[in-house]
C-alpha cells in the first residue's frame, strides 16, 4: 500500500505497467459511479477513474483499494479557489500566490506556494488536500449523466500528495449524498424485496459504519421486505433507501429472491499473465 505521507511536487506522469492497456468505458446513465467503483474495490486493480459532464473532466486516482489523489477541471475545485471560498486564505494572499505560483513556471504547485509563504503548514496542507479530494470524489456522485471511464494500470504517484483513503468509505459518503433517491429505489428492486446479510463482521472494518448504521445493517434479515426496511433506519426513509442501495452495490447484502429484478451490474474484469482483460475476452 502506498505511504501516506504528505508530499508536493510537480506534474503527473502515468507509467503503464500492464500491456495492452484495458480501459472501461461507459455512461454514468447506465453504470452509476457507486458501481463502478464497487468493482474497482472488487478486483484491487490500480488505475485513473475518469468522469466527463459538459466538458468539465475530474479524475480519481486508485490504487490497492484507496483512493490516493483526485484532480478536477473546474476551477472551483482549485486548491486556490477552494481556500478562498472557505476563507482559509484572504484575497491578497490568494492573488500573491498566484504570482508567485506563475513565477515558479511549474517548478511549484499552489500547495508549495501557499507554504513556502508561511500561508500554510505542511500537516495543514495535508489536511486540506485530503477535504478537497474527498470534495471532488463526492461531487461525482450527484452526476447522473455523463461519460466515466477507468483505466487500469499502475501509475507513478511519486509527486503526488499521497492519501490513503478505502474506497468503500467514499461509496458509503458518496451515496448519502445522492439527491436522486427515487433512482436508488429503482436499482433496489420492487417494494416487496427481500435481502439476505452477505457480509462476515471482519470484512466491513474499512467501510465506516456508524453504530446506528451497523445497527440498521444487522436488521437485514432474509425477513424484512423493502418497504419495511425503509422505515426502520436510523434517518427517514430517503436517507434509510441510500444506507441500503450502498450496502447492496458493496455486497454487505443480497436480494433473497434474484427473479424479482436482475443483479447489480458487476463490470467483469480478469487477469492473464499480469495483463488486465474483459472477462471472456
Amino acid at each position: 500500500m502506498l505511504p501516506t505521507a504528505c508530499r508536493v511536487a510537480g506534474h503527473v506522469e502515468s507509467s503503464i505497467v500492464s500491456a495492452p492497456r484495458f480501459e472501461y468505458r461507459s455512461d454514468l446513465a447506465a453504470s452509476p459511479l457507486a458501481e463502478v467503483l464497487q468493482t474497482v474495490y472488487h478486483y484491487k486493480v490500480p488505475g485513473l477513474l475518469s468522469a466527463v459532464r459538459e466538458g468539465v473532466e475530474k479524475k480519481v486516482y486508485v490504487w490497492d483499494g484507496d483512493v490516493i489523489f483526485a484532480t478536477s477541471g473546474d476551477r472551483r475545485d482549485s486548491l486556490g479557489d477552494y481556500l478562498l471560498a472557505r476563507e482559509r486564505i484572504t484575497q491578497e494572499q490568494f492573488d500573491r500566490s498566484v504570482e508567485l505560483l506563475l513565477l515558479a513556471a511549474g517548478a511549484k504547485r499552489h500547495g508549495d506556494v501557499l507554504v513556502d509563504m508561511g500561508v500554510l503548514t505542511e500537516d495543514e496542507l495535508y489536511r486540506i488536500v485530503l477535504a478537497q479530494v474527498k470534495e471532488i470524489v463526492l461531487s461525482l456522485f450527484g452526476w447522473d449523466e455523463g461519460v466515466v471511464a477507468f483505466t487500469v494500470g499502475k501509475y507513478r504517484t511519486d509527486e503526488l500528495i499521497q492519501l490513503s483513503i478505502p474506497i468503500r468509505q467514499m461509496i458509503l459518503e458518496g451515496v448519502k449524498s445522492i439527491a436522486n433517491v427515487p433512482r436508488l429505489v429503482e436499482l433496489l428492486g420492487p417494494s416487496w424485496t427481500v435481502f439476505l446479510p452477505a457480509y462476515q463482521a471482519a470484512e466491513i472494518s474499512d467501510v465506516g459504519l456508524s453504530p446506528a448504521e451497523l445497527r440498521f445493517l444487522a436488521q437485514v434479515d432474509g425477513v424484512k421486505s423493502l418497504k419495511e426496511l425503509v422505515k426502520s433506519g436510523p434517518g427517514d426513509a430517503w436517507q434509510n433507501a441510500r444506507l441500503l442501495y450502498a450496502f447492496f452495490v458493496m455486497k454487505l447484502i443480497a436480494r433473497r429472491d434474484l427473479t424479482s429484478r436482475g443483479a447489480v451490474k458487476k463490470l467483469q474484469w480478469k487477469t492473464t499473465g499480469g495483463d488486465y482483460a474483459p472477462e471472456g475476452s
